[in-house]
């Protein structure tokens, strides 16, 4: 007689693919998956690198509570899985997470996500047309933004060719830049987890922190006093400007609004007069007082961050990183060089402390008495050597 029993849940029956549901709300983190696994995510433009994970993997499907494909720039992921047969699924909706649990076995037919007999979610079923489709859309809306941001920049160098090439009309600050690493904060969607990962750079190398606009309140939070702060005046708040040092206001027409908000700290600002977003000329103010290395925290990294965005501000960053050239490095790469250094640490930690557990273990023994007797004896007669 069986002590214990156990239930177990019929396979959903009908057309499309079946397989045990597999969360995954970190679209990155897909360790957990197995061949046979539908896959539930949540990843906004599916890269083909995620895709290619997916199908070595063996899934037999894919949900996703976002879009594969939001049009913003061509990214292959869909058409991985769709080359290589596996149904892709969209926007199947957040309630997808309460619904199914990993280890449900699922039915997945056309765009509608089955349990047992129940519809539990519906999406778009990203047909192999239907990819080839948004895949020609994004690439023509890609390049008409590319033209764009193109000529916004020849707009730009013919309009700021003197402050761009000889460095005219950019002001040079009290504070000491040349030759320093300087931290440049913006207020972006990742800015608060990149400046948190380079604490030990900030720590270490004593950099100029310039915060601008919003960015100054990530450093203040993160209990570091912004050297700089730069940006338009209706920007700061009085505590930015009680806890900063030095003010650079960017004014298109070279003035000064309200001084008085200045004035009541005890601040006299430095004007920047320039039409460009207060981020872009903050890499300029960098390089042209001559930074040692310019490091950007919050600020976009990739182009499908420029093409996203307004293309005038596109065009400016793309001159103003041109400008700096190689001083420029992004807060990521930065991060990743500290953990290559932090790596040889803990290595040299363990040899040290194996050493130490060798010569303690040796000097328990009587030849390890003799050997470290001598040697103790010179270490004392030196500490004496040293006390009054």
């Amino acid at each position: 007689m069986p002590i214990l029993k156990r239930k177990h849940r019929a396979l959903p029956e009908g057309p499309g693919v079946v397989g045990p549901a597999r969360l995954c709300r970190h679209g990155a983190d897909l360790s957990s998956v197995r061949s046979g696994d539908v896959v539930v995510v949540d990843v906004t433009d599916l890269g083909a690198d995620t895709a290619q994970v997916l199908v070595e993997k063996g899934v037999a499907a894919v949900l996703n509570v976002s879009s594969s494909s939001t049009g913003r720039y061509p990214n292959l992921g869909p058409q991985v899985l769709a080359g290589a047969g596996i149904p892709l699924v969209d926007r199947v909706g957040e309630s997808v997470w309460q619904t199914l649990r990993s280890g449900d076995v699922v039915r997945v037919d056309g765009g509608a996500v089955h349990l047992g007999d129940t519809a539990v979610a519906t999406g778009i079923e990203m047909t192999e047309s239907r990819v080839r489709d948004q895949l020609d859309e994004a690439s023509s809306g890609l390049s008409s933004q590319l033209d764009s941001i193109v000529t916004n920049a020849a707009d730009t160098l013919r309009r700021d060719r003197a402050m761009l090439l000889e460095g005219a009309g950019i002001p040079a600050v009290s504070t000491d830049i040349k030759g320093r690493p300087v931290v440049v904060v913006t207020d972006g969607p990742d800015a608060a987890s990149d400046l948190k990962s380079i604490r030990s750079f900030v720590r270490d190398n004593d950099p100029v922190l310039v915060g601008v606009a919003g960015g100054a309140e990530l450093l203040i939070a993160a209990g570091l006093r912004p050297h700089l702060l730069v940006g338009r005046g209706d920007e700061f708040s009085g505590r930015m400007i009680e806890r900063s040092g030095e003010v650079v206001i960017v004014s298109p027409s070279g003035r000064l609004d309200r001084p008085e908000q200045f004035e009541a700290h005890g601040r006299q600002p430095v004007i920047f007069t320039a039409t460009g977003t207060p981020d872009n000329l903050a890499v300029l103010l960098a390089d042209q007082n001559e930074a040692a290395v310019i490091v950007l925290v919050g600020g976009p990294t990739r182009l499908v961050d420029l093409v996203d965005g307004d293309t005038a501000d596109a065009a400016g960053t793309f001159i103003a990183r041109l400008r700096a050239g190689s001083r420029v490095v992004d807060a990521q790469a930065v991060r990743w060089f500290a953990r290559q250094r932090l790596s040889w640490v803990t290595p040299l930690l363990l040899l040290v402390a194996g050493i130490v557990a060798v010569v303690a273990a040796v000097a328990t023994t009587p030849l390890g008495h003799e050997w470290l007797a001598p040697v103790a004896d010179r270490v004392t007669s030196w500490t004496e050597g040293l006390l009054p």
